[in-house]
């Protein structure tokens, strides 16, 4: 009995189309979303945004302002050592710093706020902040990040 017409083409087809089907509903789905302007409706600007000042210290482990603190005797320091920045937020048109003044706990200052004897924050960029009064300019830094126990080689 002779064998009508091979069967491998039609299923062959039928394959080659199940599978662009599949790799169209994949790459639609992958690509599907709202039009640019309503997905950009809820963004607001980053200068029109208010800074909390105090919110910003809490998430950078500052003690609220009421806590009562330990006291901290400290010996006369040069302008520089006075200072310790603990923690930036924001960049150059707003931002906050969490700086230690002569030893004491840490509080938050928001960019032009006067820190103590006339230093005033001037300006927030990336891990440093810089300091300025009557001309004078002191950059802060935070300490280099430690490396994560997985990055580190095992003895």
């Amino acid at each position: 009995m002779p064998y009508p017409a091979s069967v491998w083409p039609p299923r062959m087809a039928a394959l080659l189309l199940s599978t662009l089907a599949a790799l169209s509903a994949v790459y639609w789905g992958l690509h599907w979303r709202l039009p640019a302007q309503q997905a950009m409706a809820g963004v607001a600007e980053p200068a029109e945004q208010a800074l909390d000042v105090s919110a910003v210290a809490r998430g950078l482990g500052a003690a609220p302002e009421g806590a009562a603190q330990p006291a901290v005797v400290a010996a006369p320091a040069a302008e520089a050592s006075r200072f310790v920045l603990q923690g930036v937020l924001g960049g150059d048109r707003a931002g906050a710093a969490l700086i230690a003044i002569d030893n004491k706990p840490a509080k938050p200052f928001a960019l032009g706020a006067e820190l103590a004897s006339g230093w005033q924050l001037t300006r927030v960029s990336g891990r440093t902040v810089t300091i300025g009064r009557q001309g004078a300019e002191l950059e802060l830094s935070l300490p280099p990040l430690a490396l994560p126990a997985t990055a580190k080689k095992a003895p």
